[in-house]
């Protein structure tokens, strides 16, 4: 990739307020001319809410609150809706991102002990992004864990689009 300009602004919702960006564009390099948005590692893809707020609202699920509690929790209580959404696209997709997660975990750290089953789909896919998240702590260092989990699914965490998941590099 070598730049190739900026995409059109865009609004970040964040807990401390929206942020306007824009971010910047890159072609690729051996002439194949496609062209990519290069999202900061606190965005994923296709969701205007920063990435530490929806991966806070994932393990709130996970330990079983409901969306509109989540909501009210993380100061969003007239997008309850949003989040609502957020939980589904992550069912939905859960068993698939369970898989990419493991494998980066294992990948990440070989000698990882078996992951032990959690009880719902939901729930062993959270537990996935936290051993892949833990094992690249261990491998790289400290780092906030939702630029890790944005990183790690090249961010498409919950992107409703047919976009897959990341290949393993």
């Amino acid at each position: 990739m070598r730049p190739w300009g900026h995409a059109e602004e865009r609004v970040l919702r964040r807990r401390d307020g929206e942020v306007q960006w824009r971010p910047r564009r890159g072609i690729c390099r051996y002439g194949c001319g496609k062209t990519h948005v290069l999202l900061w590692d606190c965005c994923l893809v296709r969701r205007r809410d920063d990435a530490e707020r929806i991966v806070t609202a994932l393990h709130k699920r996970a330990e079983g609150w409901g969306y509109r509690r989540i909501a009210t929790d993380l100061g969003m209580r007239h997008l309850a809706q949003t989040v609502r959404n957020w939980l589904r696209a992550f069912r939905l997709a859960a068993e698939a991102l369970r898989a990419h997660f493991t494998r980066w975990a294992y990948a990440l750290d070989p000698d990882l002990a078996p992951m032990a089953p959690r009880g719902s789909p939901v729930a062993d896919a959270v537990e996935a992004v936290g051993v892949a998240v833990r094992a690249a702590v261990q491998r790289f260092g400290p780092r906030p864990e939702w630029a890790r989990v944005a990183r790690l699914s090249g961010g498409a965490l919950l992107c409703h689009t047919s976009y897959p998941l990341p290949l393993m590099r």
